[in-house]
């Protein structure tokens, strides 16, 4: 990918999601760096900050590679497939099950996974 193509993904980062959002997303990203064996947030981590920022946790797994398994308006226990750690499992049908904005959210994560932006230590399942 080009220089150019890397600055229209990152300048479209604040026109793409709500800044609450970002916020979760930019403070889970920071938290998991230092806490985590891999420096990647873990589904928990995901709950944890969705609840603390008050932002829906489907758009904001989304953001760092993970989409649940069950609708993200469904109270029961949800079952996160985590594409950094594991990307064979982020099927399209599993992709296709959620709404548009965590559709488009994996799809700037996706995005900015092929520019090479994340850099995991050496994944760990969890």
């Amino acid at each position: 990918m080009d220089l150019v193509w890397s600055q229209r993904i990152a300048e479209a980062y604040p026109t793409l999601f709500p800044r609450r959002l970002r916020q979760a997303h930019m403070a889970l990203v920071s938290w998991a760096e230092e806490a985590n064996p891999d420096g990647w947030p873990t589904p928990s981590d995901v709950e944890r900050f969705a609840r603390l920022y008050g932002v829906p946790r489907g758009p904001l797994g989304a953001l760092v590679g993970m989409l649940s398994r069950q609708p993200v308006n469904d109270r029961r226990v949800v079952v996160w497939v985590d594409a950094v750690r594991d990307p064979d499992a982020a099927t399209p049908h599993l992709i296709r099950q959620h709404d548009h904005k965590v559709v488009r959210a994996f799809g700037w994560f996706c995005a900015t996974t092929d520019l090479g932006w994340l850099k995991l230590r050496a994944p760990v399942l969890h």
